[in-house]
């Protein structure tokens, strides 16, 4: 344990909080430390037994600054916490500390159609569901919607379903104003709306500011349905969902296409017939009715196989953006552990022969899964492809390869993220860090330098 978190530290701790809400238990402790970086072999060997030396659970603004100010005065180590649903350990406290956890900061504080103003901690469906009742729904959300929070998401997410229409978190518009806490033994709250200067805090896993509250742009609620669709050639079914996509007169919020034998991890929808043998799956939400897509569909060799017409398909019993994204991933996993992934950004221009090649020199070693999102109002092939683990130097030798034909790749495995082959835009970030945490107290461990 760091010898600053002792029994006066904890105690005053538990007067800010409340003893109830001061968690020294190693079991707890264990479990609230992880997130899911252990979708990475390589991180898992990285991370596995890191944890928080307490953990402090506040339940306002108010509560949130005491407790940092406390720590920046000690000089000990913070660590946010949300739902703890991020991959790359951006959660995880590597030299342990105070781990805050934002689950009793849960208030949704506006909602109109327009915008929904949220507390840290609110987890995303609830925003969803409160939503859908006055005629609005979520922009896009995350496949981890119904454990995702507010500020985890903006920290450590950037698309999911419906960011074919509305781009991802980077996007002017769609983050209306966030309120930050600097981490000083006199804390500032600060509350920015500027896009520009948002930048230093989307997407800023955890390191350069502690994030109290969202403001996330809503859009009008509509009737979506859900479809799986089965065609038996994967690059055949990926030109269907590409059309979906891009056909301004068939509405969509979710067009994944996934490649035989990503089907067969998923056993709720073998369970529905809707995974036929050596075909491949594209998972579709859409306001059109079944005999449209049926056409459609007919048009391109594909078939309906599932089809749920809720109009809030997250009141359903299933939900196909839970196998969507990198809940894929997590599919796998369950299904053998040597699954991993990677995350790609595809030339628009050439990325059937980029998969076609890179399926040629791998083979089975990789399977293709193909997410729709959005850029400068076109939706655009990003990857998020399953990779078979063998060894650290297989997993760097697809990653090269991949950029040797132009596939932009944001590496999932590692927790440094100011180093150049990481491809994530952290200059920014760093910038930030000197001037709302100059002590690097903010998570420390995932910058070279800190």
């Amino acid at each position: 344990m760091n010898s600053k978190i002792n029994s006066s530290f904890l105690a005053q701790l538990g007067a800010v909080v409340g003893e109830k809400y001061v968690i020294t238990h190693p079991t707890r402790l264990d479990r609230n430390s992880r997130d899911t970086y252990w979708y990475s072999p390589i991180l898992k060997k990285q991370l596995d037994g890191k944890v928080a030396d307490v953990i402090v659970q506040p339940k306002s603004a108010d509560e949130l600054t005491q407790i940092i100010a406390l720590c920046v005065r000690e000089r000990v180590p913070i660590v946010p916490r949300g739902a703890g649903t991020g991959n790359y350990g951006q959660s995880v406290p590597i030299h342990g500390g105070v781990l805050i956890s934002t689950k009793r900061m849960n208030q949704i504080l506006e909602l109109t159609p327009e915008l929904a103003r949220l507390e840290a901690g609110v987890i995303l469906l609830n925003v969803e569901t409160a939503a859908r009742e006055i005629g609005a729904e979520l922009r896009f959300f995350p496949s981890t919607l119904p454990t995702s929070t507010a500020a985890g998401f903006m920290a450590g997410g950037s698309a999911g379903p419906g960011s074919m229409n509305w781009g991802n978190l980077w996007t002017p518009g769609n983050i209306l104003q966030v309120t930050i806490i600097t981490i000083e033994e006199e804390p500032q709250t600060i509350k920015i709306s500027d896009p520009a200067e948002m930048q230093a805090v989307i997407h800023n896993c955890g390191l350069t500011a502690f994030i109290s509250e969202v403001t996330f742009a809503l859009a009008p609620a509509e009737p979506w349905q859900q479809y799986v669709l089965a065609h038996p050639h994967f690059e055949d079914a990926l030109r269907f969902g590409e059309q979906l996509a891009k056909d301004k007169q068939f509405p969509t919020r979710l067009v994944s296409v996934l490649d035989w034998p990503s089907p067969t991890f998923f056993k709720q929808l073998i369970k529905e017939n809707a995974c036929p043998d050596d075909h491949a799956l594209v998972l579709l939400h859409t306001t059109k009715n079944k005999s449209d897509v049926e056409h459609i569909a007919q048009s391109a060799g594909a078939r309906v196989t599932w089809h749920n017409p809720v109009a809030s398909t997250h009141k359903s019993n299933l939900e196909l953006s839970d196998f969507a994204w990198n809940h894929t991933t997590l599919w796998a996993l369950k299904a053998d552990p040597a699954w991993t992934y990677l995350q790609d950004t595809l030339n628009p221009e050439n990325f059937y022969e980029q998969l076609r090649q890179r399926k040629e020199k791998f083979g089975d070693d990789v399977i293709d899964h193909i997410e729709f999102t959005g850029a400068g109002g076109e939706p655009y092939p990003a990857g998020l492809t399953l990779v078979r683990y063998k060894s650290d130097e297989q997993i760097q030798d697809v990653i090269d390869y991949g950029e040797s034909i132009g596939i932009m790749q944001y590496s999932p495995h590692t927790t440094v993220l100011d180093e150049e082959n990481t491809r994530w835009e952290w200059k920014h970030l760093v910038e930030a860090k000197k001037v709302w945490d100059r002590h690097g107290l903010l998570n420390p461990g995932h910058l070279q330098n800190n």
